[in-house]
């Protein structure tokens, strides 16, 4: 009996632990393809400094109530920087993205490597910066407002003060695509009747026509829409995206080309500019080449701005803060 009953024994944990692995697999499998829904179906966006959730669900080509429903959001009004949204229903790639990297996730946001400090060359003359745009305080220094209204000065010379919330703007984009250079295509312009809107944010310093080096524009131009009370213009057929500060939102398509009149894609009172507006300044100036001067250690600034040539303007650059 004891052999009969051993072998009866063994059957029964031959069976047992079949049925063991096919329950594991069958886990596997479940967990496999719970992963790949959701996946498939949510991503999660992590709130920076001037996010709204409107902003935020165009993005995402999302409504704001699906956003506020997977969170429980009490207050839609209400959220906070740092903090974790699920976006259902769309695509685990953000839409903004066009990179692939080593985990086959793409985007070209990145951790900046230097926090609140722009890297800006003006095209039109070579000449480069680096602006501070907070102190300890969160305060802009003077020396980057000065600093900012010489690079956005305009071709003859002519300058304007230089909005501090707008330096702030791009000190938000430059921070979020890891600190790479930002190209100053067009800053300052002074009124002209020939300009396509009779008020431009250009006209007073509250405007910059830009591109982030190694950045397609449809990516900074996605990024800039998620900020708070700003104007964005995107020129599909020119080089630069428009962004400027103002009290409520807005954004335009000009599809037109440099010399030709606008062609938005909508009417829509609240556009900034037309493409033929900023046309010239990228050909206006005789570019020169930067040279560097020594840093001096105990405040760690330089100035690495020569004199420029550009018509009648040869003014040298302020100095840059570090």
């Amino acid at each position: 009996m004891a052999p009969a009953l051993a072998c009866g024994q063994k059957r029964r944990w031959d069976l047992c632990y079949r049925h063991l692995v096919r329950l594991r697999q069958f886990a596997v499998i479940v967990a496999v393809l719970g992963s790949t829904s959701a996946a498939a179906a949510d991503v999660t966006h992590v709130v920076a400094r001037g996010h709204t959730l409107d902003a935020i669900a165009h993005r995402y080509h999302v409504t704001v109530k699906a956003i506020v429903d997977a969170n429980h959001l009490r207050d839609p009004r209400h959220i906070r920087v740092g903090q974790s949204l699920v976006i259902p229903g769309v695509s685990a790639v953000a839409p903004i993205h066009s990179t692939t990297s080593a985990h086959g996730v793409v985007s070209y946001a990145s951790r900046p490597r230097t926090p609140g400090v722009i890297h800006v060359k003006r095209i039109a003359t070579a000449e480069e910066a680096v602006i501070r745009v907070g102190d300890r305080r969160g305060r802009i220094p003077p020396t980057a407002l000065r600093t900012a209204e010489h690079v956005w000065r305009y071709p003859n010379g002519q300058t304007h003060p230089i909005d501090g919330r707008l330096l702030t703007l791009l000190g938000i984009v430059s921070n979020h695509f890891g600190s790479r250079r930002i190209d100053i295509i067009s800053g300052f312009r002074p009124y002209s009747p020939t300009q396509y809107t009779a008020h431009s944010n250009h006209n007073v310093g509250h405007a910059v026509d830009f591109r982030v080096d190694g950045v397609p524009n449809e990516v900074v131009r996605d990024f800039c829409r998620t900020l708070h009370n700003v104007g964005v213009g995107y020129y599909p057929n020119s080089v630069f995206v428009h962004m400027d500060s103002r009290t409520s939102s807005a954004y335009w398509v000009d599809s037109s080309k440099p010399g030709e009149p606008p062609k938005y894609d909508s009417a829509n009172p609240n556009v900034d500019e037309g493409t033929s507006d900023v046309a010239d300044e990228m050909h206006v100036a005789t570019p020169t080449t930067p040279t560097a001067t020594p840093t001096d250690a105990s405040t760690g600034t330089s100035q690495n701005t020569p004199p420029t040539t550009m018509g009648s303007d040869t003014t040298p650059a302020n100095p840059v803060n570090h």
